[in-house]
């Protein structure tokens, strides 16, 4: 399925997903509709070890279903992580990003309480977006003019991960939380028809503000 179907049946979820809660009587005012807007550190380790995280921008929306349990689609788009080499005689440059469109169910610990705990698990959609450039001279042992040969190559992959993550939402007002949150995404298929976990991961640490409606 391509992404934009994985999004749209995902966003049609949560509409119902919102709306019977909005029907539920004993849902009360835990039946809102909720929209984050979050700040993350991508630690995507994807294609490297990276020396550090790259900064994302991320978005979400979701419905608390009942007492408990709340549904969210969850959309993180991250900076550039670079792996640079240069030598004399050759250079090597690899860019690289993912993108993730994440269907989360979370379930709800102390809602009582001004500090909240909540468990997240669901599954992503991750887009991988690579660019490697640079060039390569060879220098002939037998004293031929040496070759230089300049690389240009562009790849996207998509692969489906397994989501886990946690959240302690912080409670300011009634309608506004302060959010710290943290998700791993792990990779399932980064190669066909492989459904086992591929030591592919993106860690992602996320300071969230979230309105409730």
């Amino acid at each position: 399925m391509r992404v934009r179907g994985i999004v749209a049946a995902i966003l049609a979820m949560l509409w119902m997903g919102a709306t019977l809660a909005a029907q539920t009587p004993a849902a009360g005012a835990a039946g809102r509709v909720f929209v984050d807007g979050a700040i993350v550190a991508d630690y995507d380790k994807t294609d490297f070890e990276s020396p550090g995280p790259a900064i994302a921008t991320g978005f979400g929306i979701g419905a608390r279903l009942g007492q408990r349990f709340s549904l969210r689609f969850e959309f993180d788009s991250p900076g550039d992580h670079q792996d640079l080499e240069q030598l004399d005689w050759l250079e090597h440059r690899f860019v690289s990003r993912t993108t993730s469109y994440a269907f989360l169910v979370g379930r709800h610990f102390r809602r009582q309480s001004r500090i909240q705990f909540v468990a997240i698990a669901g599954v992503s959609a991750l887009t991988h977006r690579s660019h490697l450039t640079g060039f390569i001279d060879l220098r002939p042992r037998d004293g031929s003019a040496p070759t230089h040969t300049v690389f240009d190559d562009r790849d996207v992959e998509q692969w489906v991960a397994l989501t886990l993550g946690v959240e302690t939402p912080i409670t300011v007002t009634r309608h506004l939380q302060l959010v710290p949150q943290f998700r791993t995404h792990q990779v399932a298929n980064a190669e066909l028809g492989q459904l086992f976990p591929s030591g592919k991961s993106a860690l992602r640490p996320r300071l969230a503000v979230r309105w409730q409606f």
